[in-house]
């Protein structure tokens, strides 16, 4: 079932007008749902890695045999906005860093050391006494928003056993 068909509805003015008031039942998109933190079982979950042209409503299909649940992948992962929370295709990145940094692609965004910590660059100056930062890896804008981006596609799926349980608790919360 769609997932705005178990939001409740609201009075509507569609007039604005006083006198002539004529009011329509609409859909209060504006209500949230987020996933209870606690909820965190690896048992519920299967990990699953977005490929390039991977959508929620495909791997909806995929696992419950029902698009419409795409709504199920998004709340399990707390993801509001399915166009930034969902990691862009490898041709849709270039695109964005393209058009974030236009004469900058390949710019330093900052310095990382071994661990994955962002330092200061190499030879400055941390210190009164002359001490200098030593080595460090250069983070391109480029490497940076690549790996914002990878960061969003490892996500958690609802086993299928579990997805009936989970519209259940949603429809009781709206």
């Amino acid at each position: 079932m769609a997932y705005f068909s178990y939001f409740s509805t609201t009075a509507y003015n569609l007039t604005n007008e006083d006198k002539k008031s004529r009011y329509n039942r609409i859909t209060n998109i504006l209500l949230r749902v987020r996933k209870k933190l606690e909820i965190t079982n690896a048992a519920l979950f299967e990990k699953y890695f977005i490929q390039d042209g991977d959508r929620a409503d495909t791997l909806a299909y995929e696992y419950y045999n029902d698009s419409t649940l795409h709504w199920v992948i998004l709340y399990a992962n707390y993801m509001t906005n399915p166009y930034y929370d969902w990691p862009l295709t490898y041709l849709d990145l270039q695109k964005f860093i393209a058009k974030k940094y236009p004469s900058n692609i390949n710019g330093i965004h900052h310095w990382e050391n071994s661990d994955g910590e962002v330092v200061d660059e190499p030879g400055t100056i941390i210190a009164p006494n002359g001490v200098t930062a030593g080595s460090a890896t250069a983070i391109t804008n480029y490497i940076y928003e690549e790996i914002l981006n990878d960061k969003k596609r490892t996500i958690n799926i609802i086993r299928a056993e579990y997805v009936p349980q989970i519209i259940k608790e949603f429809k009781q919360i709206l």
